[in-house]
């Protein structure tokens, strides 16, 4: 994290903790018992509440070391409040690089939904070139509850998914089938990166490569779920089966460019 240029991410593991926690809650009050229950996955030490504290108090000198001097109450620190019975940190408007994506990417599904199929491409492009590695992922031994990380990689991977669906409907899968395969392997339970998968290789002529790649899909599922795959897929299977090309879900009006 930087602030005015100077970076400020705490070094003890539980203090990153607690920041990635209220930036992700920025603007709103995070009550004591829900930040304790949080930071300690539901199983806190009898000494939270004293812990606690002393990572805010910590906290509030790596955001603003010059607060704490001449006496002032670190109650109404500039940044990280005490607020009722918990705490809120205060984040301005385009400060977080969470916000910074969300923009860019409703931006690009707005463009998309309009049928400008090149400009949601670079909205997309742009959001996702604000991602840096795993979410969350220096923070693996602080005892933070996985959900968060799980819940912003699903954001990213929503967005890869709409940029690649973008990308076929310009006319480009022959530049995503690599792509697609890696993203495949990665999650072979994400039936719509083999549905695009599909697609991109019937675009490029390749309709029995396609055909592989539902059989690989459907043995990934019905070996991992003991299950068919969903209708989507197998509507696609069907289709290319019957000479058609499958569809491109939520792509279809873009205009090409």
């Amino acid at each position: 994290m930087h602030l005015a240029g100077r970076p400020c991410t705490p070094t003890a593991l539980k203090r990153r903790a607690l920041l990635a926690l209220l930036l992700l809650h920025a603007n709103k009050t995070f009550s004591v018992d829900t930040l304790i229950d949080e930071l300690w996955d539901g199983r806190p030490p009898r000494s939270a509440v004293a812990a606690l504290q002393m990572y805010v108090s910590g906290l509030r000198r790596t955001l603003d070391p010059g607060h704490s001097q001449g006496g002032r109450d670190a109650r109404q620190h500039p940044l990280l409040r005490t607020a009722g019975s918990g705490y809120l940190l205060r984040v301005g408007p385009g400060e977080l690089d969470l916000d910074g994506f969300r923009k860019a990417a409703a931006l690009g599904r707005g463009l998309l939904a309009s049928g400008d199929c090149k400009g949601a491409g670079e909205e997309f492009r742009n959001a996702l070139a604000m991602w840096r590695g795993s979410p969350l992922g220096d923070l693996g031994q602080s005892g933070l509850p996985a959900h968060y990380g799980v819940r912003l990689e699903e954001e990213r991977l929503a967005l890869v998914h709409d940029r690649i669906g973008a990308d076929i409907c310009r006319g480009r899968a022959r530049e995503v089938v690599g792509e697609l395969e890696e993203l495949c392997a990665r999650h072979p339970l994400r039936e719509v990166f083999h549905e695009q998968l599909m697609l991109a290789l019937a675009d490029t002529g390749r309709r029995a490569g396609a055909l592989d790649a539902y059989t690989r899909a459907r043995r990934a599922v019905v070996e991992s779920m003991g299950i068919e795959p969903g209708p989507a897929l197998q509507a696609a299977q069907r289709t290319l089966l019957g000479g058609g090309r499958p569809a491109n879900a939520g792509h279809e009006r873009c205009l090409r460019g």
